[in-house]
């Protein structure tokens, strides 16, 4: 017998129109979709962010540090943002991050300076 795996799938492009109302200054601003199956929760980490800073998952209700969990609707996919924020004065200058789900699919985030 044959199973059919939706894999969760990772879409990362730069933010645009208005922040959410959760979201900070932050140096880097994208748009984080999540495609799996309806029903499915999907947890995501951030990895690979320089020390000093911090990366965010933001939807309307609350900003996650590093580490969030999506439930998936419906419709088979979920936005949220996703930012890096330089929180420290000697912080490098620069930061990417890599986006880890728990599947094991990833996507890399562009380096932001600040």
């Amino acid at each position: 017998m044959l199973a059919l795996i939706f894999a969760s799938m990772l879409s990362l492009t730069p933010w645009q129109g208005a922040d959410l109302p959760t979201a900070s200054d932050a140096a880097a601003k994208f748009k984080l979709t999540i495609s799996a199956k309806p029903g499915t929760s999907v947890t995501l980490q951030a990895k690979d962010v320089a020390g000093g800073w911090i990366a965010a998952f933001c939807d309307t209700r609350v900003c996650s540090p590093m580490r969030v969990t999506e439930k998936i609707p419906d419709s088979g996919s979920v936005t949220i943002q996703f930012e890096l924020i330089r929180e420290e004065d000697d912080a490098p200058h620069t930061s990417g991050a890599t986006i880890v789900a728990s599947n094991g699919d990833r996507v890399t985030v562009p380096r932001a300076s600040r």
